[in-house]
């Protein structure tokens, strides 16, 4: 089984980022979908040995100059996955498209694919929504997909 750790917008709140990445600490994976993927920079000891995974987010400057490539595909389990910050930049087709920039977590399904948004790390509450992440466990594949808020707790969960 695979263990993936999916963040996104922490906004240099290391104090939820660092308490999230201590929890799980078992993830084989770490994927920041962009506004300050340099947060993770702060916590070597707690990504070593992990595969680390980063995509711009608005803010970077890289992002705004066009220098710095705004998607990555990966595969996972034999399926296609974009990673992106903003659903507006999406080029391409996928099974799975990971996403930011909302800060409200989403977990839907269409005729292009799963879309899944994390939520946001940025403060406890922001935007109406409570600061969450997203686990993404692979087995025989198939994916699970937890939603979690910052206090750990499952606030949604699919299998697909």
């Amino acid at each position: 089984m695979t263990k993936i750790l999916v963040l996104s917008d922490s906004h240099k709140n290391l104090k939820i980022l660092e308490n999230v990445l201590e929890v799980n600490l078992d993830c084989d994976t770490i994927i920041h979908l962009g506004d300050d993927y340099e947060d993770l920079d702060n916590f070597p000891n707690l990504t070593e040995g992990k595969e680390v995974i980063k995509v711009p987010g608005i803010f970077h400057p890289r992002y705004k100059d066009g220098s710095l490539p705004k998607q990555k595909e990966i595969s996972i389990n034999g399926r296609k996955v974009i990673l992106i910050h903003s659903t507006d930049d999406i080029e391409g087709t996928a099974d799975l498209y990971l996403f930011g920039h909302t800060h409200n977590w989403e977990l839907s399904n269409s005729k292009k694919g799963i879309y899944f948004n994390p939520g946001h790390l940025h403060l406890e509450t922001e935007k109406g929504r409570i600061a969450s992440y997203g686990i993404i466990e692979t087995e025989e594949g198939k994916f699970k997909i937890t939603l979690l808020n910052f206090q750990h707790n499952p606030i949604l969960q699919a299998k697909i």
